[in-house]
């Protein structure tokens, strides 16, 4: 490659800063410019409800890069608050609209790199344009929730989605002293879970004074002088709750529409689909991250697995490519991890009802146990292990319990990745100390149970 190659990368954050570093780094002569609609680059969203409790006390300490830094340290380009508004790939150009003043310009690519992440799934509620009624999918909605905290000291708040982000927002709202009900539309918590584990989450909050409903669906919210002032139509009844603050956390989908409307094909998933070099259906254009397809190492599908840390593994191999290496992205297993009033919660691979659906015949073992010596303290966990009953493979792994507990959760994806059989994995050699480990580790424990079901 020369210097005289011109990279542009759409999109600020995981996927798209990593390939712009990633190709800077393994050839400083080209030319990158990243484009990002939203008035910052490089932060960290999941950061949001931690900030919003107050651990973190400025909400800059959020952004790992300003355009200002990114230039001085790393070379590279940054124009904020500029929005991609069409892509031609036959001409390898771009039309870039800037936010304010409303002009357009039209720009010349080499490479192009696709990172336009996700869009929040709106759910259809009447009156979601109140005054206290908040998403978060951009620290600008972090910094707004901050103000009407401070600014209007609300007493409840209801949140609205059991997943991730709604947990954490429980608990960080209850941290400052509001009363907090959480609604979900599905039967359970946080579905990411099998209901015979989540249950531990919902136990977690419920202790800490959280209100929980599941199995029903907001309807209405209801404001006096367009401001918020309660929740109302349940589904199941028609409650009403009083409410100063509502959160809404549903979901995300891929933000595929930029791509789409240029002729970039999706696949079955809806994200774009993509080679395992992150290749596009057209030549030199790439995509990566939240609103791209990733390979699922265990049912080897297609999928959308909208976590950061696999946005920016496929922005690693995106960004060596752009560079003209030839890196493949592998796939992965949606390894995750939540932790809620103390309590931490991880999954890898497919729960139960993900394999059915999948087609395994599913054999499943659960135990509880602790990670370490008795002796040395609380480090008490459940384990859930998943396996297929035809081929003995292990297929997954939930853990809730200690930190110490949830974590172990890398040694199962580790072996989901090797795509490795129940019982193999059940023999893996773990470290052992009486502080740092069990002699017989639950998750070898639930392992060597499960075999007894193949």
């Amino acid at each position: 490659m020369t210097g005289a190659d011109r990279i542009l990368v759409i999109g600020g954050n995981a996927a798209g800063m990593t390939a712009a570093s990633r190709a800077k780094r393994l050839e400083p002569g080209l030319d990158i410019t990243v484009l990002e609609a939203d008035e910052r680059i490089a932060y960290s969203i999941c950061g949001l409800p931690y900030y919003l409790e107050g651990r973190v006390a400025d909400i800059r300490e959020l952004e790992l890069f300003t355009p200002e830094t990114l230039r001085n340290e790393r070379g590279i380009e940054a124009r904020v608050r500029t929005r991609v508004v069409a892509i031609s790939p036959t001409q390898r150009k771009i039309e870039v609209e800037e936010a304010g003043s409303g002009s357009r310009e039209t720009l010349g690519y080499d490479k192009l790199l696709v990172a336009t992440g996700y869009r929040p799934k709106i759910p259809n509620i009447e009156g979601s344009d109140l005054e206290g009624v908040f998403t978060a999918s951009r620290l600008a909605d972090g910094e707004a929730v901050g103000s009407w905290l401070d600014e209007r000291k609300p007493r409840r708040a209801v949140l609205v989605g059991g997943g991730y982000v709604g947990l954490e927002m429980a608990e960080a709202l209850s941290k400052r002293g509001l009363e907090v009900t959480l609604v979900d539309a599905a039967p359970q918590l946080f579905t990411a879970l099998d209901p015979d584990m989540a249950r531990h989450v919902e136990d977690a909050l419920v202790q800490h004074g959280v209100r929980v409903m599941t199995g029903r669906r907001v309807r209405r919210l209801e404001g006096s002088r367009s401001r918020l002032v309660e929740v109302v139509e349940l589904e199941k009844g028609a409650l009403r709750i009083p409410a100063e603050l509502v959160f809404v956390d549903i979901g995300v989908a891929p933000d595929v529409l930029l791509a789409s409307e240029a002729g970039i094909e999706l696949g079955q998933s809806g994200a774009i689909a993509v080679s395992e070099r992150m290749e596009t259906n057209f030549a030199g254009i790439y995509a990566a991250g939240n609103c791209a397809e990733t390979l699922h190492l265990v049912t080897g599908r297609a999928t959308t697995i909208p976590l950061g840390t696999v946005a920016a593994k496929q922005g690693r191999v995106a960004g060596e490519n752009l560079a003209g290496r030839r890196s493949r992205f592998r796939g992965a297993v949606g390894t995750s991890v939540v932790k809620v009033f103390g309590v931490a919660a991880a999954r890898t691979g497919l729960s139960s009802a993900e394999a059915v659906a999948a087609g395994f015949a599913v054999v499943e073992a659960t135990i509880e146990g602790t990670f370490r010596a008795r002796y040395f303290g609380d480090a008490k966990g459940t384990v859930k292990v998943i396996g297929d009953r035809d081929s003995g493979r292990l297929l997954g792994a939930q853990i809730v319990g200690s930190d110490e507990a949830a974590m172990r959760i890398d040694v199962a994806a580790t072996a989901l990745t090797a795509k490795m059989t129940v019982h193999e994995a059940s023999q893996l050699d773990l470290g052992y100390a009486p502080p740092l480990g069990a002699l017989w580790d639950p998750l070898l424990v639930a392992l060597n149970t499960l075999t007894r079901e193949l």
